[in-house]
């Protein structure tokens, strides 16, 4: 079974202010949420562990390039 998390646990976890994550959410920078029974929004770990992933690989892809602007 899928386990989630709620603001308080991300936001803690990516030490980031709950407003950080909800304006990244707004601005298509983070998964959005689900909605739980009672409402809350949750998100799924297995899409947040894939949202990590994807910008760690991002990070290791931009310094490892020789790019001049």
């Amino acid at each position: 079974m899928d386990k989630y998390l709620n603001i308080d646990d991300i936001a803690e976890s990516l030490k980031i202010k709950k407003s950080t994550l909800l304006q990244w959410v707004k601005d298509g920078k983070f998964p959005p949420p689900i909605e739980s029974d009672n409402r809350i929004p949750i998100w799924s770990l297995v899409i947040i562990q894939d949202w990590i992933n994807q910008q760690q690989f991002a990070q290791e892809w931009m310094s490892n390039q020789d790019v001049d602007f």
